[in-house]
């Protein structure tokens, strides 16, 4: 009965299929199906960056640490005031000879310290805040200043103990020759022309050297020194109480306080006794300096050396002293 009715349904006639018949008008436009509306799919919300943080890694770099560099303790001062030497005596107050606190030329009640310059401001040695022509300007003038007084200073304390000593050895039984400073140049070139350096009574040591000749090996070996001495340079050499030195030594040196081989006894060798040094020699070069006037001055109004001038003093010192010198017959003027 099954395969009847599949019988059947083979053998039976297709279907047509029925396009239906428009009466009128246009055939209608196909319909479109709705286009497909494509869901908005939310995004997935961004996951959290973690920010990762990198250190840095700190490379410490390793410097050699500099040769400590000795320097001597200070030393306390004794109540009987510092010794040259290294001895028991250290060096003093400073305060008094530097900065805002240092001692100045005059009193408090007559010279305030407002009143000081601002060039001088207590960083060279000796600096009593002086300065009534206002030569100083500024600090840079003031150093150059201070070079040439240093300079001075020296050459005047030589000269002052080379204007005494000759003439009191001579006082004293020494052949020399033109003793007082004065006769020197005329005995060495009306006399013999010979300069004797050394003579004391117990040795004579002369030099038999003309003086035109002397003249010139001093002048040249001092020309080299200065020369050197403003270069900052200088050769290699030998010193007494340092040995030999080399020249890379005094490269770079202070052309006023070398220090270095011109240092042979070490005087400087504490910093703080240095600066006491300091004060003390400009003290004494400024000292040397109105010395050596005073006694060209003398010498012009005794015609006597400075020796002569203290023995007199010292054997009458009433009888024999400024006032009695320029009050005397031969000196009073008239009209």
């Amino acid at each position: 009965m099954v395969q009847a009715l599949q019988t059947q349904m083979a053998q039976a006639p297709a279907t047509k299929k029925i396009t239906p018949k428009i009466k009128y008008g246009k055939a209608p436009k196909p319909v479109k199906p709705p286009a497909k509306v494509a869901k908005k799919v939310a995004k997935p919300a961004p996951k959290p960056v973690k920010k990762v943080v990198v250190k840095k890694k700190v490379v410490k770099k390793v410097v050699a640490k500099p040769k400590p560099v000795y320097k001597a303790p200070p030393r306390k001062a004794s109540k009987g005031g510092k010794g040259w030497f290294g001895d028991a005596g250290g060096a003093g107050d400073l305060s008094q000879w530097y900065g805002s606190t240092r001692k100045l030329y005059l009193p408090a009640g007559l010279f305030a310290r407002s009143e000081v310059e601002p060039y001088l401001n207590g960083t060279l040695a000796g600096d009593y805040g002086y300065d009534p022509l206002g030569i100083g300007q500024s600090v840079a003038k003031v150093a150059e200043y201070r070079e040439y007084e240093i300079l001075h200073g020296r050459w005047a304390m030589l000269g002052a103990a080379g204007m005494i000593i000759p003439e009191g050895l001579a006082a004293n039984g020494a052949d020399i020759r033109g003793a007082a400073w004065y006769e020197t140049g005329a005995e060495m070139l009306t006399g013999s022309g010979k300069l004797d350096y050394f003579a004391v009574p117990w040795a004579v040591v002369a030099n038999p050297l003309p003086l035109l000749f002397v003249i010139g090996i001093q002048v040249g070996l001092m020309g080299a020194a200065e020369n050197y001495r403003r270069q900052g340079r200088g050769p290699s050499g030998y010193t007494v109480g340092r040995g030999k030195y080399d020249a890379k030594e005094l490269e770079g040196l202070d052309p006023i306080y070398p220090g270095g081989p011109f240092d042979q006894f070490g005087l400087a060798s504490d910093p703080e006794v240095f600066q006491e040094l300091k004060v003390k020699e400009i003290k004494n070069g400024r000292l040397a300096m109105i010395a050596t006037l005073g006694f060209a001055v003398q010498a012009a109004v005794t015609g006597e050396g400075p020796y002569a001038n203290w023995s007199k003093h010292v054997a009458d010192p009433f009888g024999y002293n400024l006032l009695t010198v320029l009050g005397s017959e031969d000196r009073v003027p008239t009209l």
